[in-house]
């Protein structure tokens, strides 16, 4: 029966259309005219397909969306005869807002079912989307970090931390950034202790390591500290104001935000970019 109805005439036009009507905006936002849609799916009137509008706003209130974001009303110049035009409502339609008024139409009318169907497939696309920038801005996160750990090391050594010490030293930054030392850490979090922290951490970890990272490159230089422990400590303190500036601001604090898939995985999904290929030490 499904197969019966992509092929009908009526369906495969009402795709095209569908596509046709389509538009996006500056920042390329995709949306829809409310009276194109409302000819497209073949409601016999304005008043009619409004009821289907206000469906579609009550659907949203209760998922906790407001729907002045997703349905936002605007106005055109509409022919009444004999030259004459009136300015009636017409509204922008986001993709999620069309995919709630489509799933209110009746199936069994081709039209409904083609857009049932597009716009399904819009919504499937754009949320494969969101989750490559998502995996994308991870990844590069993920690199970002290695270099900000490479470059404080640096600076450490520099203000007189010996390799032997580095440990030591990183170790200061786990203690106050999450209140704990990095063995503490991975057993809260419940990672293995030979996989990285760092590749399994959120956006969110991520980017506070990689800023008490550059903070602290940044204070060791312009202070320039000097003297193994005095290095280590300044490392704790900036790590420390890192740490408040979270909790101040609300945030989840480090220690209680949680594990990602593995990095390599993520790689294997989202697939290699020349932008990343920078090899990530495995020992950070």
């Amino acid at each position: 029966m499904a197969q019966e109805m992509t092929n009908l005439p009526e369906y495969r036009v009402t795709m095209a259309r569908l596509e046709q009507v389509k538009r996006e905006s500056s920042t390329g936002v995709e949306y829809w005219h409310a009276r194109e849609i409302n000819e497209i799916l073949g409601y016999p009137n304005w008043r009619e397909f409004e009821n289907v509008l206000s469906r579609a706003r009550d659907a949203f209130r209760k998922n906790g969306v407001d729907p002045s974001h997703q349905i936002v009303l605007t106005h055109k110049l509409m022919g009444v005869g004999k030259g004459a035009k009136l300015r009636g409502d017409d509204y922008f339609l986001s993709r999620s807002a069309c995919y709630l008024i489509t799933m209110n139409g009746d199936p069994s009318k081709p039209e409904i079912a083609a857009a049932q169907a597009y716009f399904a497939v819009q919504t499937r696309r754009m949320e494969e989307q969101d989750a490559q920038s998502s995996d994308e801005k991870r990844l590069e996160l993920r690199d970002k970090v290695a270099q900000s750990h490479k470059l404080v090391s640096g600076v450490a050594q520099e203000a007189g931390v010996r390799s032997a010490m580095q440990g030591v030293f990183h170790d200061a930054r786990y203690q106050g950034l999450y209140g704990m030392n990095l063995k503490d850490v991975k057993r809260k979090k419940g990672i293995p202790e030979k996989l990285p922290l760092y590749d399994v951490a959120g956006p969110l970890e991520l980017s506070a390591n990689d800023f008490q990272m550059n903070l602290a490159a940044e204070v060791l230089k312009q202070e320039n500290v000097k003297g193994e422990q005095s290095a280590i400590r300044t490392n704790k303190s900036v790590a420390d104001r890192v740490r408040k500036a979270m909790k101040d601001s609300g945030a989840t604090l480090p220690e209680n935000l949680p594990i990602e898939s593995p990095i390599k995985e993520l790689k294997k999904r989202f697939g290699e970019q020349k932008k990343l290929a920078r090899p990530i030490d495995p020992s950070i």
